[in-house]
């Protein structure tokens, strides 16, 4: 005869799936629209698209989204916690307060390559926002572009009165300046280009030489050039 416990079939005990914290649901929602809007555009992505890739119903999207414009700022929202424009306006005047043109240029460099590389879905879907006319574009350029561009504007105007930077629109020279930059870092880290075959951080290095090689006026490279050749004098003269 059977014992009692072995007539029956065992199962497996129920596996119940903790409910996500509403915090932790809410950054999983944003981190999918970013892919998905990465993805297919803001034209080509509906609410339940969103709502699919995450696994939820669009319900609950809406519990945390009433909208689609409250989804855009939230991921602005969230771009900004990582990387706040007045705290990196503020790390550039410490290298302009002393006049150290290549810090500062290494330092823009360095920070949008490295955006790129770390977060290149966040840049596909500006991208998208761009080529579609979408409020995100003038949502991102109004509280990210605008203040690091009047910033770098101001310092340049600045060198220039100083005859450190030679003359010109200050305007054209940054968008020259950060546009070749901008466009390295979209090449490699958003079109996946690995041509040329070089290190980010040498590719920093050699922009920043060109930049600096195209703004410093030929008045401050005769000035640099005494400098060293001094220094150079003094050091042999063990002064």
């Amino acid at each position: 005869m059977l014992h009692p416990a072995a007539r029956a079939p065992r199962t497996a005990p129920l596996s119940i799936r903790p409910r996500m914290l509403a915090k932790d649901r809410r950054e999983q929602l944003l981190t999918v629209a970013i892919d998905v809007f990465a993805r297919q555009g803001f034209a080509g992505t509906k609410t339940r698209d969103i709502a699919a890739a995450a696994g939820v119903s669009e319900a609950i999207l809406f519990r945390h989204f009433a909208s689609k414009e409250d989804l855009y700022h939230a991921i602005l929202d969230a771009k900004e916690d990582r990387h706040s424009a007045p705290e990196f306006v503020e790390t550039l005047r410490v290298f302009a307060d002393r006049r150290d043109d290549a810090g500062l240029f290494a330092c823009i460099a360095s920070a949008i390559v490295e955006s790129f590389r770390e977060d290149p879905a966040f840049h596909r879907l500006m991208l998208y926002a761009s080529l579609e006319g979408h409020l995100m574009a003038g949502l991102f350029r109004e509280r990210f572009g605008l203040p690091i561009f009047d910033f770098l504007r101001r310092y340049v105007a600045l060198r220039q009165k100083e005859g450190a930077f030679r003359k010109g629109d200050p305007q054209i020279a940054v968008l020259f300046t950060t546009g070749a930059i901008v466009h390295y870092a979209m090449f490699r880290h958003v079109f996946h280009c690995r041509k040329p075959n070089i290190a980010d951080d040498a590719a920093v290095r050699e922009m920043v030489e060109m930049t600096l090689a195209a703004l410093v006026s030929s008045r401050q490279r005769s000035k640099t050039i005494r400098t060293k050749k001094a220094a150079r004098q003094k050091k042999a003269a063990g002064i």
